[in-house]
């Protein structure tokens, strides 16, 4: 049993008793022992799972349990491994766990050629699959496929559950069966279950209730599920949910088979009496648990949509603070908020991150770090735009070739990363403010707009000479690429971040020993504009900026050489760099959206070439 159930039921147990034998009327002590109840379980015993951050490629497995199914596993078997081809040849495994059958399931099912693990007695649907997924993630499985060994689930919509894995790797994908030929109990059934699950959640899932579902092996065994039967199915849709994790509904068809011939391990009683305490369970412990009131699944993963974090009256406050008071106040105020998200905020976009760059740091107390610095910078960026570059004091590595590219009339892309604090610096120069708004008159920013970026808003009131102009990608009818192109070849410079997909417009790059995919519009536009792309950087050290610049890059095509293998170079020079400034700097990466999380195993080298992009970063 988990340390937060320990507890939850040690302090529940102590507050009836306390309530039955207090001398005192009234609620008194029910309610104080039931805040002291809560606090522990906030304070000392819950932890938010975080979830592993999917590898890449996908590797998926099938999963079958069985228990006493010899009428129908050596056929679901058999079928199953005829349907499966991996889409680049690869035979996908069949594993069966055969959870104390004593009728020769297990035998059936090896002979049908399966990979069979055994349970010595009955353990339950829910242990069986649990064992089944370390068993595949010990042999180096990414994704479980798991359907019944009764043959209601058809083997043959295997190949989608493979494809839709592969579009989508780190979600897991529910079956949604057509239940029209199907008893009545089992409509209500799900009607029933699916609400729960929308009351836990807030997520409205199709079908809670159907066992063809494939599992991100990762996400999944971080969550410490402690169901053991029919239960689990339900249990693990949920604390999935709460730790970002989203649910894919995809169609699978669904044969019942005549009552006297159905074989089934659920005991109508008691499976549900488990399953309604389950639910009981996990109501309290979204009331109990502030992370779960608003759960964001799916935000681990997927294209990013400018959302910032924070209401406008806060962004508001803390710019009027630096206005009226000064920096010092205003980062003392953002780094107390701050604290909030070391608990509270979801881990995914940084526990890729962490898990390659800080392994040995505890996790608490790197997100502390980021988290504090984060709130520095945008303070600090805030400062910036009052009181121009004069703010800061600045410190230079290589910045010739940036000085070059705004003085010069060729022009120049500038490449960043959500690393640093590239937003405080125009340019290399530091103190001279006329040098710096020169050159802003030269720089256009390719950005991203939405309107839940409330600091954007906030911005907008600045000094116009510390604002340099910005081509929005999203709100541009389409064309924000050749705007930026049409810059480029008037000799303006281009900035734009690269480590953030918004379209799939992609190549797949080692970053941190790991691949990941970025964007490879910028190397489309710096090589259709003929110039060169700099790889630039702002890091503060105490008091100062570190502001550092790679070597021009040339990105000219060569028709001998395949375009998609050009491409892949020059992003993998730039996966690089900002590799070796995050082990420099390992406390300034800002990017809380998991790239690891976005590799997609069918782009190639550069992925999909589709012209110029409209989304390049």
């Amino acid at each position: 049993m988990r340390l937060d159930r320990i507890l939850v039921t040690a302090l529940a147990t102590a507050v009836v008793v306390e309530w039955l034998r207090s001398p005192v009327s009234g609620p008194v002590w029910p309610i104080a022992l039931a805040l002291v109840s809560a606090t522990l379980f906030l304070l000392v015993a819950r932890r938010l799972p975080t979830p592993a951050p999917p590898p890449s490629p996908a590797r998926p497995a099938v999963l079958i349990p069985t228990h006493n199914n010899h009428t129908s596993i050596g056929d679901v078997v058999t079928r199953a491994l005829g349907t499966l081809k991996h889409p680049h040849g690869e035979e996908v495994p069949v594993f069966v766990v055969d959870d104390g059958s004593t009728d020769g399931s297990g035998a059936l099912a090896e002979d049908a050629g399966a990979i069979v693990v055994h349970h010595g007695y009955n353990r339950g649907k829910g242990a069986a699959l649990l064992t089944g997924m370390q068993a595949l993630a010990r042999a180096g499985y990414t994704h479980a496929i798991c359907l019944d060994a009764d043959g209601q689930h058809h083997p043959e919509d295997l190949p989608a559950f493979i494809a839709a894995i592969h579009s989508d790797p780190f979600a897991i994908l529910a079956g949604v069966r057509d239940l029209a030929t199907a008893p009545g109990i089992s409509r209500f059934g799900r009607r029933f279950s699916n609400f729960w699950i929308w009351v836990e959640t807030g997520w409205r899932v199709a079908d809670s209730q159907c066992g063809f579902r494939a599992y991100p092996l990762g996400p999944v065994l971080a969550l410490d599920l402690g169901s053991s039967r029919y239960d689990l199915e339900v249990e693990v849709l949920t604390r999935a949910l709460w730790a970002g994790v989203a649910v894919r509904d995809l169609a699978c068809l669904v044969t019942y088979p005549p009552k006297k011939e159905r074989v089934t391990s659920f005991r109508p009683i008691l499976d549900n009496a488990r399953i309604t305490w389950l639910n009981i369970k996990l109501i309290a412990e979204r009331i109990l648990w502030p992370p779960y009131w608003f759960p964001r699944p799916g935000s681990a993963r997927g294209r990013w949509d400018a959302a910032s974090r924070g209401f406008p009256l806060g962004w508001r406050f803390v710019f009027g603070v630096v206005r009226l008071l000064g920096r010092r106040p205003a980062v003392w105020i953002a780094r107390t908020v701050s604290l909030w998200y070391v608990p509270f905020a979801p881990r995914g976009g940084l526990a890729g991150y962490l898990a390659r760059v800080s392994p040995n740091v505890p996790g608490w107390r790197a997100r502390a770090r980021i988290y504090g610095n984060f709130a520095e910078v945008l303070v600090d960026r805030m400062a910036c735009a009052v009181q121009g570059p004069a703010a800061f004091r600045y410190e230079h590595e290589g910045t010739m070739a940036m000085v070059e590219a705004f003085a010069g009339a060729r022009g120049a892309l500038l490449l960043s990363a959500h690393l640093g604090n590239i937003e405080c610096v125009a340019g290399p120069g530091g103190s001279d403010g006329k040098q710096a708004e020169d050159r802003l008159k030269v720089l256009h920013i390719l950005r991203f707009e939405s309107g839940r970026d409330q600091g954007q808003a906030v911005l907008e009131g600045v000094d116009p000479r510390w604002r340099p102009r910005i081509i929005p990608v999203n709100r541009a009818d389409g064309f924000s690429a050749l705007s930026a192109l049409r810059v480029l070849r008037e000799g303006g410079v281009v900035a734009m971040h690269g480590d953030r997909l918004i379209d799939d417009r992609s190549v797949t790059v080692d970053l941190l020993e790991a691949p990941c995919r970025v964007p490879a519009g910028p190397w489309l536009l710096a090589a259709l504009a003929h110039v060169p792309v700099l790889i630039v950087g702002c890091f503060k050290e105490g008091e100062t900026y570190r502001v550092v610049c790679s070597e021009p890059m040339e990105c000219v095509f060569d028709r001998a050489q395949p375009r998609d293998v050009q491409i892949h170079r020059w992003a993998q020079a730039y996966a690089d760099q900002v590799g070796t400034w995050a082990r420099r700097w390992p406390d300034q990466w800002y990017n809380f959206h998991d790239l690891w999380s976005q590799t997609s195993p069918d782009d190639g080298p550069a992925g999909p070439d589709r012209g110029l992009p409209d989304a390049p970063s």
